[in-house]
């Protein structure tokens, strides 16, 4: 089978001389995984080489790291497809886990977020006695069952932007996770669940990194977002949630009103008048304040629209 030769440029790190790149050339063909060839440049170039892999088939998500900058899974990338012009692959150790050695990372902190949201079942004393029994219909069990698909590869959370800049803030797959029971009706914590999560849901920016990375199509963003349709029922108060139920009745009130969305009027009413005083000073200093005085135009039939919402009601 044809061969070609490739560079891997590996961000190697230990205690003593902290991060720095090597670079190992090697010929692979177009079937060549990316944890074979971790294994090759151990076996036969660097026995110093530290880096996870198991299963070799996206089960176990031990082979996680940066490919090309991508938070992804060795044993799911081919060389040849991940190399570019210059056929050279660069590997760096996951972002916001704390390094170990060259690509390992301590994952701990991933787990401490997950153990968190209480990640399993709590039935009814009833159900566990054996005298009564909880049926799913097939079609719950669908809805809970894709959330239930993570394989703990810390990816999303390497990706997310969010849980770097705020340390309060649960991750992608600790939401993925607690929504699954928070959205199972045999669980009997929905509550206390929903205190964990719900201030959370709304520390997510809704980028999507996490939907782009994730190798089981968990969806992490779609719990979070799924997340906030509890708010109704969610019973506590902290400042992010008081200003979201803010922020939805001004949503709802904005365009049964004028058929749109503005912002600067949407953040005046969902924050208080203080802190659009605060962010209008901070986009005075970026140049952006003219923005909030340019003039909408009106929105056409507004009488659908209207109707809409009283039908949304």
């Amino acid at each position: 089978m044809e061969e070609k030769e490739i560079t891997v440029n590996v961000k190697k790190y230990n205690e003593k001389d902290g991060a720095f790149w090597k670079s190992y050339k090697l010929s692979v063909d177009k079937y060549t995984q990316m944890t074979e060839v971790l294994r090759r440049i151990k076996s036969e170039q660097d026995p110093s080489l530290a880096y996870r892999a198991s299963c070799h088939m996206a089960v176990c998500g031990s082979c996680s790291m940066k490919i090309n900058g991508v938070p992804s899974l060795a044993c799911r990338t081919i060389a040849l497809q991940a190399t570019d012009d210059k056929n050279e692959i660069n590997l760096e150790s996951m972002d916001y886990y704390p390094g170990v050695r060259d690509l390992i990372t301590d994952i701990d902190v991933f787990y401490d977020k997950m153990y968190k949201v209480m990640p399993r079942l709590v039935a009814d004393n009833s159900v566990l006695s054996g005298e009564n029994e909880q049926r799913m219909t097939p079609e719950d069990q669908t809805e809970v069952w894709k959330f239930e698909e993570c394989i703990y590869c810390g990816l999303c959370v390497s990706a997310c932007p969010s849980v770097k800049e705020d340390e309060q803030f649960l991750g992608p797959a600790a939401h993925a996770k607690g929504f699954r029971f928070v959205d199972d009706e045999r669980d009997t914590k929905k509550q206390e669940r929903l205190d964990l999560l719900m201030d959370s849901a709304y520390r997510c920016t809704s980028c999507y990194m996490c939907y782009e990375v994730c190798p089981q199509d968990v969806q992490p963003v779609i719990a979070i977002k799924k997340t906030k349709n509890y708010l109704d029922e969610y019973k506590g108060n902290t400042a992010i949630t008081v200003a979201a139920r803010k922020h939805d009745d001004a949503i709802e009130n904005l365009i049964s009103s004028t058929g749109k969305i503005k912002e600067s009027t949407l953040f005046l009413k969902s924050f208080g008048f203080g802190e659009a005083m605060r962010d209008a000073v901070d986009m005075l200093k970026a140049g952006k304040f003219k923005y909030a005085f340019e003039k909408d135009s009106k929105v056409k039939n507004m009488d659908e629209i209207k109707k809409l919402m009283g039908e949304k009601k």
